[in-house]
């Protein structure tokens, strides 16, 4: 096998490296776009009349479609942030993190023989945003696991920029150098960093090996961070982007195009009749203003222009007189009067056209990536649409959470292996696939139609689950209330009624949050309470409905009451 150096300069892998970083560059481009540089008109010029290719591949492809001039006007027009990363950023992402909110998520880790609920070594709350941006914006960058110091592992993504050797099948590194910068002795060295199944060494610039560390994981600590490839190139992987820049490109185009119209409504291109006027000395000047010349035409007619503050009869304000001109029959030539000014707009039919466009492609896009469009009104749909609406976005989430589930398993994994040893560890994690996407209008609509009163109460459950999203603990809390409580609904307990009914559920259903609060009165929060119980669901609401159950009894017994005399 190639020693470690050669590896790492012969650029193993570097023809793929090389269009993996081209492709994240053109991805990037259009989803997180850069910030506005100063135009110099000059060296612009300059630019867009040499033959070369610049590093911007989208102005590249422009310039090849437009003549020069044109090309010039795109780019005063073309501005940043790009309106496709604004499009990304406020209607794709925040819609996406939804993936983190999935009825039947869960992850366990066992660790020698122990389960863990957390371990605190993989700081999980920020590990999850950082898979999920650099899925969004960097997925070509690979995630490495190493050790600072004696089993203290950390996990750090690596751009693909600064990978320069590689060596991967089916998805999966075997080894790896990048470039890296190490504390040794207390001093910084600049470097490369290669890791393989059984090490890690790091090399000086001159190739001199400075670290050699063995680590006992079996597998290469390095992950592609992307769960597959793009084509047969293993090391270029598939974006949830990558079928869409070419929606992309025309967006950005388009909407560029729609910016360079807009001042043509207020600002028209004008022509006006070469005539002479009169300034307010008196001393006759031609009109040599060049967007108002038509070519050919000439006049000696005159004209004068008053308070208007300069040579220009075109502000607002000004009043312009005409001489009257007669034709050969005496009648006034009406010709003179009606070109003397002459404005022309953009045509409705072309700026709605545009438009129309555009939000057709913004529909695309947005279909594309969260697999319906969600600001289209809901109410229109039939019944059959909306169950392929939420589909669709199940589906598209579902395929985000399990790209997020494999990365997250793995690097896991090998955090806690080089910790604790690998075959002191067990992990299983999952995303989930359930990310309640029904609106609670529609959950509503299907409770009054549920058929029975355990679907009623399901749907109370998904209810408070999806009313509560970012709050589990309220989530939580609600879906013990609503197993607690006799009867999900009045139909249900009505029903009861006809049929009979004892004083201790009466009192239970008809005075349900009197007796909530008594018992929290008595034992504290009821989720606390729950929590510190620590045995299974049902076990959980047995205890607590018997204690409930026991307060209601001594009322009922003190009182006398009845479900007739509370009725009256």
């Amino acid at each position: 096998m190639e020693n470690i150096v050669d590896f790492i300069k012969n650029k193993r892998g570097g023809e793929s490296l090389s269009l993996a970083s081209k492709q994240q560059n053109q991805i990037s481009y259009f989803t997180q776009s850069s910030i506005q540089k100063e135009i110099n008109i000059e060296y612009l010029k300059q630019w867009a009349n040499r033959k070369y290719l610049s590093d911007d591949y989208f102005l590249n492809w422009v310039k090849a479609v437009f003549k020069t001039d044109n090309f010039l006007t795109f780019f005063k027009y073309f501005r940043q942030p790009l309106a496709s990363a604004r499009l990304v950023n406020s209607k794709i992402k925040d819609p996406l993190s939804r993936v983190f909110f999935a009825e039947d998520s869960y992850f366990k880790y066992e660790i020698n023989g122990k389960d863990v609920i957390e371990p605190d070594e993989l700081k999980t709350d920020a590990f999850n945003d950082k898979i999920f941006k650099t899925l969004l914006f960097n997925h070509n960058d690979i995630l490495i696991h190493d050790l600072n110091g004696v089993n203290k592992p950390f996990r750090e993504m690596i751009s693909i920029h600064n990978v320069k050797a590689i060596e991967s099948k089916d998805s999966v590194i075997t080894r790896i150098g990048y470039s890296a910068v190490v504390m040794i002795d207390g001093e910084k060295k600049k470097g490369y960093i290669y890791m393989d199944a059984e090490r890690y060494v790091f090399v000086d610039k001159d190739f001199e090996e400075l670290l050699n560390i063995p680590h006992d994981l079996g597998v290469c600590p390095a992950d592609y961070v992307a769960k597959d490839a793009f084509s047969d190139d293993d090391v270029v992987r598939k974006s949830i982007f990558s079928y869409a820049v070419e929606e992309f490109e025309e967006y950005v185009f388009l909407k560029t195009l729609q910016r360079m119209t807009e001042p043509n409504g207020a600002i028209p291109i004008v022509t006006q009749l070469d005539v002479k006027t009169k300034k307010k000395e008196g001393v006759d000047t031609a009109n040599n203003d060049p967007m108002s010349s038509i070519g050919g035409q000439q006049s000696d007619v005159k004209s004068e222009a008053i308070g208007t503050g300069n040579d220009s009869p075109l502000q607002a304000g000004s009043r312009i007189k005409v001489p009257m001109i007669r034709k050969e029959d005496n009648s006034l030539d009406m010709d003179a009067v009606t070109n003397f000014l002459r404005f022309f707009y953009v045509p409705i039919e072309a700026l709605n056209y545009l438009n129309k466009r555009i939000e057709e492609i913004e529909k695309d896009i947005i279909i594309t990536l969260l697999g319906d469009y969600s600001e289209e009104n809901e109410a229109s749909k039939n019944e059959m649409q909306v169950s392929k609406s939420y589909q669709n976005k199940q589906d598209k989430l579902r395929s985000l959470a399990l790209q997020m589930t494999r990365i997250r398993n793995l690097s896991d994994y090998k955090m806690l292996g080089l910790q604790h040893g690998k075959d002191s560890v067990i992990v299983d994690g999952f995303y989930g696939s359930d990310f309640f996407i029904e609106t609670t209008t529609d959950l509503y609509k299907l409770y009054q139609n549920s058929p029975n009163a355990i679907e009623r109460r399901n749907i109370l459950m998904r209810l408070a689950q999806n009313r509560n999203k970012f709050n589990p603990n309220k989530a939580d809390r609600e879906k013990i209330m609503y197993n607690l409580m006799p009867y999900a609904s009045d139909i249900d307990f009505d029903k009861a009624i006809d049929r009979g009914l004892d004083d201790v559920t009466f009192h239970y259903q008809t005075r349900f949050n009197y007796w909530i609060s008594l018992f929290e009165a008595s034992y504290g929060d009821i989720l606390f309470f729950w929590k510190l119980l620590g045995g299974s669901e049902s076990e959980n609401l047995s205890a607590i409905n018997n204690l409930i159950i026991n307060n209601i009894k001594d009322y009922v017994k003190q009182s006398g009451s009845t479900p007739t005399s509370v009725q009256e």
